[in-house]
């Protein structure tokens, strides 16, 4: 009986086996164009939308699907990285693998990780100082949210319009690099006061967005200012025996500002009167106040 030999090639080229093993492997890698629903060649404006609607669909607070804050956590990073020129190019031409290698390296566009998604977006400060100044946050928004018993009783789905302030979509090609600017409206420079002597003197400057970072005026890319409007479709769930006071939560989709992180919005459950004032709640019980005849109590 004849044995199958094996080739020549396999044996002198095994490098050819593993190069094939890394290509399989790079192409099960998560592919963030896809994650996004976006061609490889949208634009910043299309992968900045693209990442509003799919992270406002996979929300954890309004999506309820097993899974949901795993899949929101992944559009994020996608997010993360396609919106950072540096980092877009490294994956397109390395793939995540190039990204880690990048990272391991110390370098990779300035960039923090998940944890400093939310710096990317809304646009930050630079490299190592994130960790020691926290980016501030844009007021948080309450919105009444008025229900009958009926509704706080049996549950309920409603949809709102929410109206916000976003970034304009190119605002980072208005931006100048000014070392005084030390936050959001904070200018910080040296004042001599004697020889010898220099001291600091802050002062409110509305054109600092970030620090090192200040807004030039009159910018060709955003026309309308730093930011535009734009309304945002919420589902609020309510479930069954929900109370007065009880907050509903969706994060970081108040007003977007250039330096900050957006704050986030509270819809607050009030409870309307019963109209016909027939029962009232004491907890989770309902209860019904009747006036019986004499006879048929007895």
């Amino acid at each position: 009986m004849a044995w199958p030999r094996s080739s020549s090639s396999s044996r002198k080229n095994p490098q050819s086996l593993l190069l094939c093993v890394l290509v399989s492997l790079a192409n099960a890698a998560t592919d963030y164009y896809k994650l996004l629903g976006i061609g490889r060649r949208a634009t910043a404006k299309e992968i900045k939308k693209a990442y509003r609607q799919k992270s406002l669909e996979w929300h954890p607070d309004k999506n309820k699907q097993e899974g949901a804050s795993e899949k929101f956590a992944e559009i994020a990073h996608a997010y993360e990285v396609l919106s950072d020129e540096s980092k877009k190019g490294i994956y397109d031409q390395h793939g995540e693998e190039g990204l880690k290698q990048q990272e391991q390296r110390g370098g990779g566009g300035g960039g923090g990780g998940f944890d400093d998604i939310f710096s990317q977006f809304f646009g930050g400060g630079g490299g190592g100082r994130r960790d020691q100044q926290r980016e501030q946050q844009t007021a948080s928004v309450e919105i009444p949210i008025r229900l009958t018993m009926t509704q706080l009783y049996l549950g309920d789905t409603i949809e709102v319009e929410y109206v916000r302030e976003t970034l304009c979509v190119n605002w980072q090609e208005c931006t100048k690099n000014n070392q005084e600017c030390h936050g959001p409206g904070v200018k910080v420079r040296m004042q001599q006061i004697a020889p010898g002597f220099v001291q600091q003197v802050q002062q409110r400057d509305e054109r600092c967005i970030a620090r090192g970072k200040m807004w030039r005026p009159n910018c060709k890319e955003c026309p309308n200012g730093q930011t535009e409007t734009e309304k945002v479709d919420l589902t609020l769930d309510i479930t069954k025996g929900m109370r007065p006071g009880e907050v509903i939560t969706f994060e970081g989709v108040a007003d977007e500002k250039p330096g900050m992180t957006a704050g986030d919005l509270h819809f607050i459950i009030m409870e309307l009167p019963d109209s016909k004032d027939e029962f009232h709640r004491d907890g989770d019980q309902l209860y019904k106040t009747m006036e019986v005849p004499l006879v048929d109590a007895l």
